[in-house]
């Protein structure tokens, strides 16, 4: 598991209505804002009912604001954070955290045990050594063999009568990338709700938040194969349920080296990228789950995955093998209605 890089500060904001047609005829008013944080792009996109333009930007405003100060709680590259303290104090005392690492952490711990540690947020060593994005070679057996000894989430102390989180052996890391932005949009969507804006995408990163409609129809999306250029998308949908929506592949974070692909979605039962899967997404009514599962699918395969879906009515998937060949999860419908391309 590799999903994350470094925070960057504000560069741009946008904010904007545009003027479009409903499947009734009415005008719409679509607004959008979107900011840097948490390495990514951020963005959010509403149809808010009735309210004035001043009204949306306050929301919007709250909900980045909600979003930011999650980033400085949960971002293992920010120095002061939490999180960073826990690092630095690897091996040895015990670090008071505040209520949100406390949630993402019993949250990430709950999915690393369901996924045989498939998503585990102790990955940081590991995910260094592989850093595909600077690497030209592979690196060697006994670095990744050094690696893998520092990953075992079963060696995370969580402490919720007293607020404290530890890390047992000294040279751990924990890093919430896999998970954080799937959080905070959700956490962003409850702000949202609480300032009238019912009808919302939430945008982190490429990771979707979806809630009500566009007028009287419902948001759309589509799944691409990622590996043909065939335009014609492999399914199209309506996101009928409010719902976290997360996709991960191998297609984007790679090196080539002696004709092989090397991503970067990490096994962590072997400490080499993971193979079988081309595309996974994830569907779930908590955010941070679809953008856990997606990592976790990818390296466990088609029938686990399918396994846990049945387990865990919360979430749903669309996976894609390396034939090509598409499977949906029995529940799918739960969340969306699929159409014809």
């Amino acid at each position: 598991m590799l999903r994350r890089q470094r925070s960057y500060s504000l560069v741009f904001l946008v904010f904007f209505a545009l003027a479009a047609c409903s499947g009734g005829g009415d005008d719409l008013r679509i607004y959008e804002q979107q900011k840097i944080m948490m390495g990514t792009v951020m963005k959010i996109k509403a149809v808010p009912d009735g309210m004035s333009e001043e009204e949306v930007r306050n929301g919007f405003e709250a909900a980045f604001r909600e979003m930011n100060d999650l980033e400085s709680e949960l971002s293992e590259w920010q120095p002061a954070s939490p999180v960073s303290a826990v690092n630095r104090h690897a091996g040895g005392k015990a670090v008071e955290v505040p209520p949100s690492v406390i949630t993402v952490t019993e949250k990430a711990l709950d999915i690393a045990s369901k996924s045989e540690g498939t998503f585990d947020v102790t990955f940081k060593p590991i995910g260094r050594l592989w850093d595909v994005k600077n690497r030209t070679v592979p690196p060697p057996a006994d670095s990744v063999s050094a690696a893998l000894d520092l990953v075992d989430y079963r060696h995370i102390r969580l402490d919720t009568l007293h607020n404290t989180l530890k890390l047992d052996r000294d040279g751990m890391e924990i890093g919430f990338g896999g998970i954080a932005k799937g959080y905070a949009a959700w956490r962003a969507g409850e702000v949202l709700r609480k300032n009238g804006i019912e009808n919302f995408i939430i945008n982190a990163g490429g990771d979707l938040y979806v809630s009500g409609k566009k007028g009287d129809r419902y948001w759309t999306s589509g799944i691409k194969n990622p590996d043909t250029d065939i335009s014609v998308p492999v399914t199209t949908f309506n996101v009928i349920a409010p719902c976290g929506i997360a996709t991960s592949g191998a297609y984007e974070n790679y090196f080539m080296h002696d004709g092989r692909r090397y991503h970067h979605i990490i096994d962590l039962r072997t400490g080499y990228p993971a193979e079988g899967l081309k595309s996974v997404t994830v569907f779930s009514s908590d955010p941070a789950k679809a953008d856990a599962y997606a990592t976790a699918f990818f390296v466990l395969g088609t029938e686990k995955a399918l396994t846990i879906t049945r387990q865990d009515p919360s979430i749903a998937c669309i996976l894609i093998d390396r034939n090509d060949r598409v499977t949906r999860s029995e529940n799918l419908a739960d969340f969306i209605e699929e159409y014809a391309p």
